[in-house]
């Protein structure tokens, strides 16, 4: 039976794909369109009333060109012909420092005040905006990429956002084909999605769906903004480290926009306003494929390092109500199992639509669903096809039968009343959290978000049965959610959703997600080739002491991550003459210099 139901699931997933064109994403939205309906727009996170009018002041806009004075000729040429602010200076940072964007440059200095620095050769975007914002005179940064072309009157609606919110501001973008044909939709912002083919959280440019009507024609708060335009106040900027500097050219921007949220600063996308956007000008003409490639394999281990932990935990969260990590959809449920009484009926802006699935001979099909609740606690969830890594498994206890033999296989078990709650909670050993019926479909998010905010969610990698089961116990009488796998089948596809793998024998899988903490929980004679990121070591003899340095070792690494990446100040610098910008820059090394040099 457990082969006709694999068997299905994979012919199901070969014919979605078909209709999709082989995209796994375009199989989610399309199954989110055809079930979801009509979408009312969320006001949530949207600044239906704008910004007050802007202070007047500096604005220092940094712009990196590489031999690109044809590019520099068009986005000059359209800023004059709409910008009205007065108070401008562009940075203009010269990687190639020939001759012919010279000559523009010089041109333009009879309508702008132009800032021309040469620091010698090619720099990352990160390490070049670093130094030009530490070099820049104004209160407000504008970072723009050189392949931007104006259509209307942007810079003032920015400087009013940025002061407005403290934050950062970026714009709507049309995107532009090196060709020139422009896109049917433009770009909105940036949000977070998983990619359960690649086994982590990703974060994508949005085009407006069904529901974003408001954000996509008013200024509203994004998880991110991109760099190709963006705003932020100076003094922050380099307060926060600015961009990290391990990047060449990709996730720098989505990673300060989360160091920036960690430190209460909003991403505000500026929609009701546009630029165009010639999308990888600069990169995709000047840098062959593999090369490009062998970036982009850089660029995402750093990210995951950095980011992956903190992504998974508000992205999830944001799913099911968490602040400032919007989906543009809302949760989808299922419900499994007989059941007395009714369930809440969903509620405007909060689900999209619960559905009862039925197990039929070749099991139940999950799939698309983000929430699958079970009224039966023996549900067996090997019977469920293409159910995602990343759907939360609810138990609904209606009464106290069954629940002892199968609370794992649960990550959150509910109770309809505080006292079988209470009952339940002792007999597991586990919490055991309320919903009523009156508390609606939101009140079970908010717990469902505040279980994937909390909670440690654990993989026991390896050792004995006997070792797996006694710390699964302890762990999961601290609440953590809790499995085991052995170490030849790991990662496996639920790695996309652990925090940490406790590793009870040696490591000797190949890529070991690098957004999960790796404990070695075993002795080493020799620590030299250890690839984790905390070394526990073996239960000694006091197995209780062990653990409650293991425990204090998690709980350090997870608030660390949640604070969000931590860089070192910047410093506010003012050369006596823009020509010394050569030996400025070369005062610190590029990070990723060892990288833009290899052909």
């Amino acid at each position: 039976m457990s082969f006709l139901i694999r068997l299905t699931e994979k012919l199901e997933d070969v014919g979605r794909l078909i209709a999709s064109r082989g995209s796994h994403i375009a199989a989610l939205e399309a199954f989110y369109s055809a079930h979801t309906g009509a979408v009312e727009p969320s006001p949530i996170g949207v600044f239906k009333d704008g910004f007050p009018k802007a202070r007047p002041g500096l604005v220092s806009i940094v712009i990196l060109t590489l031999n690109g004075a044809e590019l520099l000729t068009s986005l000059f040429r359209s800023f004059r012909q709409h910008n009205s602010w007065p108070d401008i200076e562009f940075i203009v940072v010269d990687h190639g420092g020939d001759a012919e964007t010279k000559r523009v440059l010089t041109e333009e200095k009879t309508h702008f005040t132009i800032r021309h620095l040469i620091p010698g050769r090619n720099f990352s975007f990160a390490f070049s905006c670093n130094r030009a914002a530490q070099l820049a005179r104004g209160e407000t940064l504008i970072f723009l990429n050189n392949d931007i072309e104006f259509t209307e009157d942007v810079i003032p609606g920015m400087v009013a956002a940025v002061q407005a919110t403290g934050g950062l501001a970026g714009l709507k973008l049309w995107p532009i084909s090196t060709e020139g044909k422009l896109a049917r939709e433009p770009q909105i912002g940036i949000r977070f999605r998983w990619n359960l083919q690649q086994k982590w959280t990703v974060p994508y440019e949005v085009l407006p769906r069904a529901g974003d009507e408001l954000r996509a024609t008013h200024p509203a708060a994004m998880p991110s903004v991109t760099a190709a335009i963006l705003a932020c106040p100076r003094d922050r900027f380099l307060a926060l480290g600015g961009f990290f500097e391990d990047y060449l050219y990709a996730y720098e921007d989505v990673d300060f926009d989360l160091k920036a949220a960690c430190a209460g600063m909003k991403s505000v996308s500026l929609n009701h306003m546009s630029a165009r956007h010639i999308v990888g000008a600069t990169r995709f003409l000047r840098a062959r494929w593999r090369r490009r490639k062998r970036w982009h394999r850089y660029n995402l281990a750093v990210f995951r390092k950095r980011c992956g932990y903190l992504c998974r935990r508000l992205a999830w969260a944001g799913l099911f109500g968490g602040e400032g990590f919007d989906w543009g959809r809302l949760p989808t449920v299922a419900v499994i199992g007989p059941g007395s009484g009714e369930l809440p009926p969903p509620e405007r802006h909060a689900v999209a639509f619960v559905r009862e699935v039925k197990d039929g001979f070749f099991g139940c099909d999950l799939y698309g669903y983000d929430l699958v609740i079970s009224r039966d606690p023996a549900f067996d969830f090997t019977r469920a096809r293409n159910l995602s890594a990343m759907a939360v498994r609810i138990g609904l206890a209606q009464d106290a039968e069954g629940w002892e033999t199968y609370a794992d296989t649960y990550d959150l078990i509910v109770a309809e009343t505080e006292e079988l709650a209470a009952s339940l909670a002792s007999r597991l050993d586990r919490p055991v959290a309320v919903w009523r019926r009156e508390d609606g479909w939101s009140g079970l998010f908010r717990r469902v978000a505040r279980w994937v905010l909390d909670t440690h969610r654990v993989a026991i990698i390896g050792g004995a049965e006997e070792e797996q089961q006694r710390l699964a116990a302890a762990l999961r009488r601290r609440g953590m959610s809790v499995r085991s796998e052995r170490a030849e089948g790991y990662p496996s596809h639920l790695a996309i959703r652990d925090d940490f793998a406790i590793w009870l024998e040696p490591i000797e899988a190949d890529n070991l997600p690098p957004d999960t903490c790796h404990i070695i929980a075993h002795k080493r004679a020799d620590k030299a080739g250890w690839r984790g990121d905390i070394y526990a070591g073996g239960a000694r003899d006091n197995f209780a002491a062990w653990l409650e340095l293991l425990v204090q070792e998690v709980e350090d690494y997870h608030k660390q991550r949640m604070v969000g990446p931590i860089d070192a100040p910047l410093e506010s610098v003012t050369l006596q003459d823009d020509s010394e910008a050569s030996a400025f820059w070369g005062q610190k090394a590029d990070p990723t210099e060892w990288l833009i040099a290899q052909p």
